[in-house]
């Protein structure tokens, strides 16, 4: 007996977006996202796509009416199925849920059981008063922080319990001139990153909370850091108080360096203002003969004073201009905090003798598209369009990855530094995590970590919107690693939703990947130009 399924209607067209190729054939039922057996980590709604083989079809999931785009793709976004218990092969309880699809085209029906995982309801534990969840160090106790080839954690110590204390360092293999390996310190266990400190840094550790260290780097000041950057091994068995000798300015044509002799590796903040930078050395005393404020002749270096209290020490670096980039360099005894001037630019032509880092975004992992498009496969053509709208007007291009590699996150912002550009853009395309609405979510946003790079992210967004006809979902910070480089304005691009089906097709077409690239570049081409402006 035939079944009725209705064709549920499409979104309204967007006429940014090109069409859509026609799906003809047989039908066949795939889902791309849930996987079976996955976890769907959603209490009640969450979107479920793949494709049917014919973009005439009607398409219901549990019963719920779904979208069937021209080329066959789906999205469906319908209450999470109901929850069954069950067993897995080795006999632990898990919980199911069953999503039921049904594809009609004229007399023709095909159908599909698609099962999923659901979470195990959690039993709910009596309300208790809990102890402090950070566990005291009796004693002060002082380590290193920094980096070995192999995890190294506190020694000695548990989350529950901790006798003793300790001084650690972070953990420290040779200090390499040309590294960009940081420890991080957050303002809370689960708190963005804040401090980036020098491997080899001695501070004290006064708790623990799981996997994390509390360190005290002054009497004000409290951080966290992850304990396996610890170690106790490299520790000193005193505080460590920098003495600082008298800084000085040094010119390196395109960077202006605040050179500061320290008798130990500081741990340090860099803070960036409107129109300069506020530099923090923790546990430092001043020694003699260390003026303030401190004489420059430099058009770009305003000023710099000395501040501070018992505790620490701060530097205010006022600018003529807004932050470009810097660079923090510790190796023999002196601390450097590198400041990067804006390049020359020519208003007619912004971007001509700047270098620009193109990062294709990923692989490893990355997002799929209801057809199978894997996002490293649509952004590494955005990629080489947009490296020769670069080229044709005067920019050298620094491409991170040229084919289906993987790459590191972290070497990706390395090879950008080490090239010297002035530029960094990674172009992604975006999804959504469980229980997300697609339909409401979807749209074009930029992200930026350090604040000279959020004006980039301003001028780059407004031109993808402008581009790719997209909603603007605006800017936003983002802890990512590939943005975190300080040397130059970096900034990471959500063009589209690959998890959209108009837009996984559109980004499968040179059309539309030379509509990304094309966004980016004008962006960018407003970004120097302000620059420019600002002189």
């Amino acid at each position: 007996m035939p079944v009725n399924v209705a064709k549920a209607p499409l979104p309204a067209p967007n006429p940014k977006l090109p069409p859509i190729p026609e799906a003809r054939g047989p039908l066949n039922i795939k889902v791309q996202y849930p996987g079976a057996g996955d976890l769907v980590n959603s209490k009640d709604s969450n979107f479920i796509h793949g494709q049917v083989g014919n973009g005439d079809a009607g398409l219901s999931i549990n019963g719920v009416p779904s979208p069937v785009w021209p080329n066959g793709a789906f999205i469906g976004w319908l209450p999470v199925p109901q929850a069954v218990a069950s067993t897995d092969s080795l006999g632990r309880q898990i919980m199911l849920g069953v999503y039921e699809l049904v594809a009609v085209v004229g007399m023709d029906t095909a159908r599909l059981t698609h099962t999923v995982r659901l979470p195990i309801p959690a039993a709910t534990p009596p309300v208790v008063v809990q102890p402090a969840t950070v566990v005291p160090v009796s004693q002060p106790t002082y380590a290193a922080v920094g980096a070995t080839k192999g995890p190294a954690p506190l020694k000695g110590t548990q989350s529950a319990k901790c006798y003793g204390a300790f001084t650690t360092c972070l953990l420290a293999t040779p200090i390499l001139s040309d590294t960009d390996r940081v420890v991080v310190g957050r303002p809370t266990p689960t708190g963005t990153y804040k401090w980036f400190l020098v491997p080899g840094t001695t501070v004290q550790v006064t708790g623990t909370q799981g996997e994390f260290a509390q360190v005290q780097l002054d009497n004000g000041q409290i951080i966290w850091i992850a304990k396996s950057d610890l170690n106790l091994e490299a520790a000193a068995s005193t505080p460590t108080r920098v003495t600082i000798g008298a800084p000085s300015i040094a010119s390196g044509g395109d960077w202006i360096d605040l050179n500061i002799p320290v008798s130990a590796t500081p741990a340090f903040l860099v803070e960036e203002t409107e129109r300069g930078f506020n530099l923090t050395l923790y546990s430092a005393t001043p020694g003699a003969n260390t003026p303030s404020p401190l004489v420059t002749r430099d058009a770009y270096v305003r000023g710099v004073q000395r501040g501070g209290n018992a505790d620490r020490i701060v530097f205010g670096i006022s600018l003529s201009a807004a932050p470009f980039g810097y660079l923090t360099l510790y190796q023999n005894g002196l601390f450097t905090l590198r400041l990067r001037r804006p390049p020359a630019i020519d208003p007619s032509s912004p971007l001509r003798g700047l270098t620009i880092a193109v990062d294709p975004g990923h692989p490893p992992i990355g997002a799929t598209g209801p057809t199978g498009l894997w996002e490293p496969q649509a952004t590494l053509p955005v990629g080489f369009k947009l490296r020769d709208m670069l080229v044709e007007r005067g920019a050298n291009v620094v491409m991170t990855r040229t084919a289906h590699e993987d790459v590191d996150l972290a070497v990706r912002p390395t090879v950008a530094r080490r090239n010297n550009a002035h530029a960094f853009v990674s172009i992604h395309l975006n999804a959504l995590p469980d229980g997300a609405n697609p339909y409401r979510a979807q749209g074009t946003n930029t992200y930026w970590f350090y604040q000279h790079s959020s004006t980039l992210a301003q001028h780059v967004q407004r031109q993808l919107v402008n581009e790719m006809g997209l909603a603007d979902k605006g800017i936003h910070f983002g802890n990512f690693a590939v943005i975190r480089g300080t040397w130059m304005p970096s900034v990471l691009a959500e063009g589209a939703f690959i998890m959209m089906p108009d837009q996984e097709a559109a980004m499968r077409t040179a059309e539309y990947q030379a509509q990304y690239a094309r966004g980016i570049v004008l962006g960018l081409e407003d970004y120097f130009r302000s620059l420019a402006q600002q002189k």
